[in-house]
Parts: structure tokens; C-alpha cells; sequence
């Protein structure tokens, strides 16, 4: 089947990965399959490219590297605040993951504190997995 055919349809998947050489902390590969829309960024390009070239029930394992991953480490993605910015500050330590509302989606995001002083508290907003090679095993189960 030709992989473009297939975007925007729902599959049952399963996946299990991380950063490669890391053990796997993203695990659905058990229970039941995870339902995503292919091709519309519901997982990283570069599982979503292997989930279209897939046939049913394949499995395989792929090593995606950053930029088909979850892009490369933005130095703009580190900010810099007071403690007296926000209450929430007061409660927080270096190696703390905080949610932070993201303004513009109004979705809560996984912010790590990568430094807290007395004054000043250092966000990383990147995602943990940015600049990081992955590798995920992944089964596609069916496609609707």
C-alpha cells in the first residue's frame, strides 16, 4: 500500500522507546494498542514515517535521530526568571519537572529546572528528548 494513502487514517499501534542507549521510559507495548492519526504529527516524524511504510502486524525497531525526533536542543528554550515571578517559584529545586501552561495552546507542558538559586530559576522548555538520538520498537496492528 502506498504510504500517503494511509495519512489521516487511525491505527492501533504499539511502541516502546526512548533515548538510544537509554532504557525505554516511553512504554506502550503492552494492553491495549495506542489509536493514532498517521501522518499528522500524533508521534515524531520519524515514527510516523515508519508507522506509514509498515505493514500490519510488522515489527521493527528504528534508531530516529534528532531532527526526525523532537528537533534539536533550542538554546532560546532556556529561560531565565525571578523567584518573586510566580508563588510556584518558591516551591521549586534544580531537577524539579513542573507542568507550564503553554499560552498559546493552553495545554500543560513538562518544564525541567535545571537551576534554582535563591533569586533566579533557571527553565529548560525543550523537550526532554531534544538534540537526542531515540530508538523505539515499534507494532503496527491494524489500520482503520
Amino acid at each position: 500500500m502506498d504510504p500517503n494513502t494511509r495519512i489521516g487514517r487511525k491505527a492501533q499501534v504499539f511502541y516502546k522507546g526512548g533515548i538510544s542507549g537509554e532504557e525505554p521510559v516511553d512504554n506502550h507495548s503492552h494492553g491495549n494498542p495506542v489509536e493514532l492519526v498517521l501522518g499528522i504529527g500524533d508521534v515524531p516524524p520519524g515514527l510516523d514515517r515508519a508507522f506509514l511504510e509498515m505493514s500490519v502486524g510488522e515489527e521493527r525497531t528504528v534508531v530516529i535521530p534528532p531532527s526526525l525526533g523532537y528537533g534539536e536542543h533550542d538554546k532560546a528554550g532556556v529561560q531565565i526568571y525571578p523567584r518573586t515571578l510566580s508563588p510556584a517559584f518558591e516551591k521549586i529545586h534544580t531537577g524539579d519537572v513542573v507542568a507550564w501552561t503553554n499560552p498559546a495552546s493552553g495545554k500543560a507542558i513538562p518544564v525541567r529546572v535545571i537551576n534554582a538559586d535563591a533569586q533566579l530559576v533557571t527553565l529548560d522548555f525543550n523537550h526532554p528528548f531534544a538534540g537526542k538520538e531515540l530508538t523505539y520498537w515499534l507494532r503496527l496492528e491494524s489500520i482503520g
